[in-house]
């Protein structure tokens, strides 16, 4: 059965919760160019920019009281994308809110999550706010970006729990439990390189206000030890998820198993290969966007494993199989 076919299938409160996910994943793309470009400012003020609601191409067209020096409009406008983007996924998740209390007496989790994705989302907009008045604050954006993951995850969960039923998959006799163990340490490990990962994008900040005239090249090597952490730990991922990935193909876990196992693998070959690149390369712009894009994804995969392992069978009934 085609993906396609999948989600025409599903109900609008699903179908809503789908597009969700994806606009928010693009939204922290979008997000990533922002933080990579220097666009954090592009808007000074916030919730309008340039106190207008749609800013303009030139600066002779600022109003007054603002500085057409600040004006910049490659980053006025990817700053005033970003934003325009983050309204976007607001309504969305206000929407699949709405849809979510039709689930309140016959699956009051997956209402309850649309409530504290809605609420995540209300805080993410606050502090983006916030993060704009505090002149682009290290630690507000790095809050920013963790609370981002937070509502992309939240909202996969939601949409799970919705749609688990539809779903008959089993495990051979013993083997779900070590893949629940492997599959949370590898969860554990990977939100912790995250947060590591946000450490070294602070202290990059820190480097780069201290020593505004050095070379981006060179910021790196005045990161101090938490650099070495990030990337000694970066082995520690990859061995769980080799680990991950091993036992799914040992166990013959199915399908669905085995394309999560496979992304996740894929998407960490990825980041080392990017977090390589913003090391020997001189810190690129792309690679930190992708290198952030990518963190965002390997949060997600393998916690959406997990939610499968946890709810299957603990005994092999066959391949899994997909109810209409």
């Amino acid at each position: 059965m085609s993906w396609r076919s999948v989600f025409l299938q599903l109900n609008v409160f699903q179908k809503t919760a789908v597009i969700t996910i994806a606009v928010t994943f693009l939204l922290i793309f979008i997000g990533g160019l922002v933080r990579a470009s220097g666009a954090g400012l592009g808007c000074p003020d916030w919730p309008k920019c340039f106190g207008l609601w749609i800013p303009p191409l030139d600066a002779a067209d600022l109003p007054s009281g603002y500085d057409p020096d600040q004006f910049n409009v490659f980053k006025t406008w990817m700053e005033y994308v970003n934003r325009l983007v983050g309204v976007i996924v607001g309504f969305l998740i206000l929407l699949t809110f709405a849809f979510s209390t039709t689930y309140i007496r016959s699956r009051p989790l997956v209402f309850l999550c649309a409530t504290v994705s809605l609420i995540l989302v209300l805080f993410q907009g606050w502090l983006g706010g916030q993060v704009v008045q505090s002149g682009l604050q290290s630690w507000l954006i790095t809050l920013h970006m963790v609370t981002a993951v937070l509502i992309l995850n939240m909202l996969i969960l939601t949409l799970y729990l919705s749609v688990k039923e539809r779903f008959d998959f089993s495990l051979e006799s013993g083997i779900k439990r070590p893949l629940v163990a492997v599959l949370a340490v590898l969860l554990l490990v990977t939100v912790a390189q995250v947060i590591f990962g946000t450490q070294v994008r602070e202290a990059l900040e820190s480097v780069r206000q201290v020593y505004p005239v050095l070379e981006r090249s060179e910021w790196i090597d005045r990161v101090g030890a938490i650099d070495l952490v990030h990337r000694s730990f970066s082995w520690v991922v990859l061995i769980m998820v080799l680990l991950f990935q091993y036992m799914v193909w040992k166990f013959k876990t199915g399908p669905y198993l085995y394309i999560l196992a496979a992304m996740t693998t894929a998407a960490t070959l990825m980041q080392i290969i990017f977090g390589a690149g913003l090391v020997y390369l001189g810190l690129p712009p792309s690679f930190q966007v992708l290198h952030l894009w990518v963190a965002a994804f390997m949060t997600s995969v393998p916690f959406v494993a997990l939610l499968i392992v946890i709810s299957s069978e603990d005994e092999k009934k066959g391949v899994h199989s997909y109810e209409n």
